[in-house]
């Protein structure tokens, strides 16, 4: 723009908003160029000094270029491996699961596909939580790639941060967003149909939710036990009922039992 140019712009702004505001935006646009600037202080033509805070650049986090563990990331969220390891590998769910920051420099690939297949820790006690055997239901692909995904450090992935339940969300809608990011679905089906293979199980699969043989077996006094306490039927590799009584509160157990209660 020309010296004239200019000089239109400013006389404008000067005749319609008194000047001091309007210079002092576009001296703050022109301003935000530098990422070190925290403030633009302006003195306008009738001497009013006017400071304007710009907010500084920030860079978003790159998401993984290697397609492994981008895919990787994308596994261990649905199947929840964030609700007991953390959402980021870094632990502090439960004194009983440890962090995954570690993982991939302290196993090798081998043992850590191994520890995802048959699982590690399994015991008794339900206030005690143990890895489960994934085996089951996760493909080798899939298992590869969190491998990949831990190996590279657990970085950020874009898209798959964990969904919450709404505030004053009911206890059958939190609990149907519970069912799936706790990955509960991942074993039991998507609305709880079941049919996931199991084949050292007796019945060879997963039980289903649903159904009137499993409202009469499992009250929903009796399914809020199942949830906390697990069941270790049998040994590895025998994809078992985790133990989530160290992990999940009373209020999400509750909405667990609620929203299942909704199912067919």
């Amino acid at each position: 723009m020309g010296r004239e140019g200019r000089g239109v712009v400013a006389g404008l702004a000067v005749a319609l908003f008194g000047g001091a505001l309007v210079i002092g935006l576009l001296v703050a646009l022109f301003s935000v160029a530098s990422p070190s600037t925290k403030t633009v202080t302006v003195t306008a033509a009738q001497g009013a000094v006017q400071t304007i805070p710009v907010a500084p650049a920030t860079t978003a986090a790159a998401a993984p270029t290697d397609p492994e563990v981008f895919a990787g990331g994308v596994v261990y969220s649905r199947f929840a491996c964030g609700s007991c390891h953390g959402l980021a590998g870094e632990g502090g769910v439960s004194p009983d699961v440890p962090a995954l920051t570690g993982a991939g420099k302290e196993f090798t690939t081998a043992q850590l596909r191994t520890i995802i297949n048959k699982g590690a820790g399994v015991v008794d006690n339900p206030q005690k939580p143990f890895m489960p055997v994934w085996g089951p239901v996760i493909s080798d692909a899939q298992v590869a790639q969190l491998v990949s995904y831990i190996k590279a450090g657990l970085p950020p992935v874009p898209g798959v941060e964990e969904l919450a339940p709404p505030a004053g969300a009911t206890p059958e809608v939190a609990g149907a967003i519970l069912y799936e990011t706790r990955g509960c679905l991942n074993c039991h089906g998507p609305n709880g149909l079941g049919g996931v293979p199991n084949p050292s199980a007796p019945d060879k699969a997963i039980p289903a939710l649903t159904g009137n043989d499993f409202r009469k077996e499992f009250p929903p006094d009796a399914i809020a036990t199942m949830i906390r306490d697990g069941s270790v039927l049998g040994k590895a590799p025998i994809a078992s009922m985790p133990h989530w009584g160290g992990i999940l509160t009373d209020q999400q157990v509750e909405a667990l039992v609620a929203f299942i209660g909704t199912l067919k």
